[in-house]
């Protein structure tokens, strides 16, 4: 009975072990939005910029758009071009047209809301948007 428990304490421990080494470091980034009104069909444009923080992969991430806390019905799929519910040709490393997909601290990256999207941002509302990557939020952006 004392080997059985002294084999599997240390089966437990070897396994505690190679947990604890396995810790995988989570990218970080700080991102802030801003809402415009876009210069093709006057529909509502989010500019995202990456202040500061870890080069992102665009290809690795997941945008969820809120307005005043209810999802967009579509969501963007970046890196896109052409995505239903989002008017073509986003900007930035969003395009998935353009060569560079990493998204690093200085540049920015944007979309815009179709009208055929909803809830539609109007006036005074918050949108809020956040930024997974491989479904692990790495940045909350929030415009007005």
């Amino acid at each position: 009975m004392l080997a059985v428990c002294v084999a599997l304490a240390g089966v437990v421990g070897a396994f505690v072990v190679g947990v604890g080494g396995q810790t995988k470091d989570t990218s970080t980034a700080t991102i802030t939005a801003e809402m415009e009104t876009g210069e093709r069909y006057g529909n509502p444009k989010i500019v995202f910029v990456h202040v500061a923080g870890d080069a992102l992969d665009v290809r690795d991430l997941t945008v969820r758009v809120f307005v005043d806390g209810q999802p967009l019905e579509k969501q963007p799929d970046v890196p896109f071009f052409s995505e239903s519910g989002f008017i073509s040709g986003p900007d930035g490393p969003f395009n998935g047209n353009t060569g560079d997909k990493t998204w690093t601290a200085g540049e920015s990256a944007s979309l815009t809301i179709a009208g055929s999207n909803s809830p539609q941002p109007s006036a005074g509302a918050s949108v809020t948007t956040k930024i997974y990557v491989n479904g692990t939020v790495v940045a909350t952006a929030r415009a007005q």
